[in-house]
């Protein structure tokens, strides 16, 4: 378990050069992280048949590697590594640029995931450089994956987040999946319980999750409106901490006493009103009268005109 004032650098995964990278954009914490939100989502969790793919579009595919290995080519250090996926309706190329690492990540009857735009080459339909799951316990009989949770970057809707640094979304998804992995089962709630069941609000860890990684059947539509029951949830908390903020600080303020008091006359006003080269008009004297009791009060004063 963590907690959410633990220093991103102790987070499996993270360690100081990300950690570096991430205090850049002012994420220091584990709060600040699970604070930073997507800036969309992508539906990556219907799944095609390969044989009802098109060109130019993105789509899932969940399947069976058949062969997979190091393509040959006549640039030296340009190396491809290609892989054959197959469904019950047909095969799928996916090849990788200047990823020959993957050689030792797939091998032949693995159950993946791969979600890419698709092109039509030569070759046949292919995707490149698609991000890719690969799932320990298999696949059901239609294609579908057993469990939501054993994907992370596919086979679901999966979070965007800005790129920060050299950590790219994936990089990004995988800590905060890992921080959210590691909350305690209860945390601290800035939320009055009244002011949320009044509000119908859902509890902040529960909002911290599915924000991140949102449960099955939040349209993905009202995700990218930001208008889910976790975002709906953060976005009061931040207004309602605003808004906390004011008051405190009108409180505080109410309580300072200034260092002598002011004494407004009748001489002052009329010499103020000698120097205006103009004539006030009816709402101008108001505010001027406001302003005057207001520089009278103990307290100092705090008006915006």
């Amino acid at each position: 378990m963590i907690a959410l004032d633990t220093p991103l650098q102790y987070l499996k995964g993270v360690g100081p050069r990300r950690a570096a990278d991430l205090q850049r954009v002012g994420l220091a914490t584990v709060e600040d992280l699970l604070y930073r939100f997507p800036i969309r989502y992508e539906d990556r969790g219907t799944f095609q048949t390969i044989a009802s793919l098109r060109p130019a579009a993105a789509a899932s595919v969940a399947g069976e590697v058949v062969s997979c290995g190091i393509r040959p080519t006549r640039r030296p250090r340009f190396k491809i590594f290609e892989m054959l996926v197959r469904d019950p309706t047909g095969v799928l190329r996916a090849v990788f640029f200047n990823q020959p690492f993957l050689n030792d990540v797939f091998h032949p009857r693995q159950r993946v995931i791969l979600f890419g735009r698709l092109e039509l080459t030569p070759h046949g339909m292919q995707m490149q450089n698609p991000q890719y799951e690969i799932l320990k316990h298999g696949a059901d009989g239609d294609g579908e994956p057993e469990s939501d949770d054993e994907t992370m970057h596919t086979g679901r809707i999966v979070p965007i987040y800005e790129k920060t640094g050299t950590l790219t979304t994936k990089m990004q998804r995988a800590i905060v999946h890992r921080a959210l992995a590691e909350l305690p089962a209860a945390i601290a709630e800035p939320l009055p319980a009244d002011v949320r069941a009044r509000q119908q609000l859902v509890d902040r860890r529960a909002a911290l999750l599915d924000v991140h990684f949102p449960p099955a059947g939040i349209p993905i539509e009202e995700l990218n409106a930001f208008r889910s029951p976790a975002q709906r949830r953060l976005i009061f908390e931040e207004f309602f901490l605003f808004q906390l903020g004011l008051v405190l600080r009108r409180r505080k303020s109410e309580e300072e006493q200034k260092a002598r008091s002011v004494v407004v006359t009748d001489d002052i006003r009329e010499s103020a009103r000698r120097v205006l080269p103009f004539r006030l008009t009816g709402d101008q004297k108001k505010v001027i009268a406001e302003i005057v009791e207001d520089m009278k009060r103990p307290q100092p004063m705090n008006r915006l005109l």
